[in-house]
């Protein structure tokens, strides 16, 4: 085991290092198609290489401690961005599912790792009845209008009713913003009230 930005041992990230991990700062306009979509916090970016090293570790190294490195980062982001929405009690967090494939290929779902972080240190109820229909190909490598028609229909809800309820949809990364409008889609059917997407990074 070693920091993934200095070497130091015994660590997979070191506290200096974890610090020099850059937030978002709103600047950006990301310009994402989510019209499903209350809002869209996205925490941090690929153009920051440590950020993007560890989200590749996390997800295509298998290496599941750096989820609760990446918690820390966006627990840490969600916890500055509170004071612009008003969180009733009620609100649930959401995990973008991952199909039975790719979740029995990875070992986990890298989002369900994040939001039961976050479930726990804000106490939001963690809610894993959005699933995948069915298995399809990779959005990467897609354009904007492809990925929106290669993940239709792919959600299914299902719990009961949400009641107006607000949702925090939660993902790693967010490229055009398909996949979550998606999701948000399906939640909205079932009477979710505001939806907010968070994500690591905008790929």
């Amino acid at each position: 085991m070693e920091c993934l930005g200095c070497g130091r041992e015994k660590f997979w990230l070191c506290e200096t290092c974890f610090r020099k991990l850059k937030f978002n700062g709103q600047t950006k306009d990301f310009n994402l198609r989510t019209p499903h979509l209350t809002k869209i916090f996205i925490a941090g970016d690929y153009d920051d290489p440590l950020l993007a090293a560890l989200i590749k570790k996390f997800k295509y190294g298998f290496i599941t401690d750096y989820g609760k490195i990446l918690a820390r980062f966006l627990i840490l982001f969600w916890s500055g961005q509170l004071w612009s929405i008003q969180t009733p009690p009620e609100m649930i967090l959401i995990p973008l599912p991952l199909s039975g494939k790719r979740r029995r290929w990875r070992g986990f779902n890298q989002a369900e790792i994040l939001a039961r972080e976050l479930s726990a240190h804000f106490a939001y109820p963690l809610n894993q009845e959005l699933k995948r229909a069915g298995h399809r190909p990779p959005q990467a490598g897609l354009s904007e209008e492809e990925r929106r028609q290669n993940i239709q229909n792919v959600f299914v809800w299902t719990g009961t009713d949400l009641n107006g309820r607000d949702v925090i949809l939660l993902d790693d990364v967010v490229t055009t913003g398909a996949t979550l409008d998606e999701a948000a889609k399906v939640l909205k059917a079932v009477g979710a009230g505001k939806i907010y997407g968070l994500v690591l990074a905008k790929g």
